[in-house]
């Protein structure tokens, strides 16, 4: 990978000698005609003041077809999920499988188990529909393994030990006014539903009723608060947020009676102790009588115990890392990336902090010719602002994942242009569509777009568009770098 690094810098070194002006032209005349049409578009008025950062490149031959400011740091948004995804890839293997632990203390005797069920979880994010019928399936199955051990009360407390992951349930530098949305999800060693609460809220058809509110999880640990107002006919708006440090869920605004449902999900504060709380209260729904608590191992005072100090029950395998990671890059799910960082920290260090995993992160993009210092890896999914990389940096990871021996895994990993996760509506027409893989990102004045377009002529691009600062649309921003890949997906020339 150096000598790709090195063949990158020295174009555009030529290209700086040329004397060109924040754009460096192509040297063949072969390619003139593409790369002004790249220029003109990116030269839009609407983006004047704007950071924009480009780099073109045909993987096939190696030929950089446009940059513009691509050795710049730039803000990412969830194109950091490259960083963080290429280093879990790596270090974890496609077959990684998250494993969490049931055991108890105590005797089972006479039908009592005497004493504390315990719950080990080491970062498993799955207990959620995505991968289960239910979220609260596995829950169900605990009750009957529970029940064929003779098992009809608990005289203890239902503890959850959370303690493979440190305590820190946020990233750095996330912005406090979005910790209320499924996408700040808390980070916890054990995850329940994603740590968030799915809610479908149905106006009703007359405007002296309430709405319906249903959550896909029903649960007393979260408290639902419907102040909203319902209205003849006029502007409607909703708002969903909860009270930091708190599971009170306020639904206010006004909604027109017979209008769509409206979905939301907000976050939820303590995944473990959601997880443990909901845990016995499916336990209780399955029969088993609870005498103790739903409790968080943090407090319980010197709490200090492993797996191996109690008598298992069961060990929960998730499914492999190469199924989780297509939910994290196709989905963009913030949790999953976080989770990521804190599980390498966990297998490489012994504790699940970010800035353990990040020493594990840095060092596979060490590997691929990119050197520490050179860019800001803040947190794993791209949420905080302290993140910085250049766009050459993010094409360098996409080559090198390319040219590895995890080449289709990875790319099996990336949204499809009008297919599927966040490029499902983009790019739905045309020699783009089903054609190009990409990452999106997208946080407050700041768009990232970053993956591979096969050219009509059969030659794969690797790309990253990054822009920063601006002040347009979500469409808008669209428009301008999926116009360009159109244009890529429909190039017939051979790029040698």
């Amino acid at each position: 990978m150096k000598k790709i690094s090195y063949s990158i810098f020295f174009f555009s070194f030529i290209f700086t000698l040329m004397g060109c002006a924040g754009t460096n032209e192509i040297s063949s005349d072969r390619y003139a005609s593409l790369h002004t049409k790249i220029d003109s578009l990116l030269n839009d008025p609407r983006f004047g003041n704007a950071h924009l950062g480009v780099l073109i490149k045909s993987q096939s031959s190696g030929k950089v077809l446009y940059e513009r400011n691509a050795g710049k740091l730039f803000m990412p948004a969830s194109n950091e999920k490259i960083l963080t995804t290429s280093g879990a890839l790596i270090k974890l293997g496609t077959d990684f499988k998250f494993k969490t632990l049931l055991t108890y203390s105590g005797v089972i005797q006479d039908s009592l188990l005497n004493g504390d069920l315990i719950v080990f979880g080491d970062g498993d994010p799955t207990l959620y529909s995505r991968f289960y019928k239910t979220p609260d399936e596995v829950f169900h199955r605990w009750a009957k393994l529970l029940k064929q051990n003779g098992v009809k009360k608990i005289s203890g407390n239902i503890i959850g030990d959370d303690n493979a992951f440190d305590d820190e349930p946020i990233g750095y530098g996330w912005s406090h006014d979005g910790l209320d949305s499924w996408y700040s999800a808390e980070i916890s060693a054990l995850q329940f539903n994603e740590n968030y609460v799915d809610l479908v809220i149905t106006p009703p058809s007359d405007k002296n009723s309430n709405c319906t509110i249903t959550p896909n999880v029903n649960s007393s640990y979260f408290n639902i608060i419907d102040s909203t107002v319902v209205t003849d006919a006029g502007y409607g708006y909703l708002n969903v947020s909860r009270a930091y440090g708190t599971n009170d869920i306020l639904i206010s605004g006004r909604v027109k009676k017979n209008s769509s449902k409206i979905y939301r999900s907000p976050s939820i504060e303590n995944p473990t102790k959601f997880y443990v709380t909901v845990l016995k209260e499916v336990l209780e729904s399955e029969g088993i009588k609870v005498i103790g608590n739903a409790v968080d191992c943090d407090e319980i005072n010197n709490w200090n115990h492993n797996a191996d100090d109690f008598i298992s029950i069961d060990t929960l395998y998730s499914p492999p890392l190469k199924d989780i990671l297509k939910g994290l890059m196709k989905r963009s799910q913030n949790l999953y990336a976080e989770t990521m960082v804190k599980t390498l920290g966990s297998k490489y260090f012994g504790r699940g902090s970010f800035s353990n995993g990040k020493k594990v992160v840095e060092e596979v993009l060490s590997g691929m010719g990119i050197k520490p210092n050179t860019y800001s890896y803040m947190d794993g999914s791209g949420l905080s602002r302290y993140n910085f990389v250049t766009p050459l940096q993010l094409v360098t990871i996409l080559e090198a994942m390319r040219k590895s021996n995890l080449s289709n895994d990875w790319y099996d990993l990336f949204p499809i242009a009008g297919v599927d996760g966040t490029l499902s509506a983009r790019m739905k027409n045309g020699k783009a569509r089903n054609n190009v893989r990409a990452k999106t990102g997208t946080i407050a004045n700041t768009r990232g777009l970053s993956g591979y377009v096969t050219t009509a002529s059969g030659d794969e691009i690797v790309f990253s568009f990054l822009i920063n600062a601006h002040l347009q649309s979500t469409k808008a921003t669209e428009e301008l770098t999926d116009t360009i890949l159109e244009l890529l997906a429909e190039y017939d020339k051979k790029l040698n």
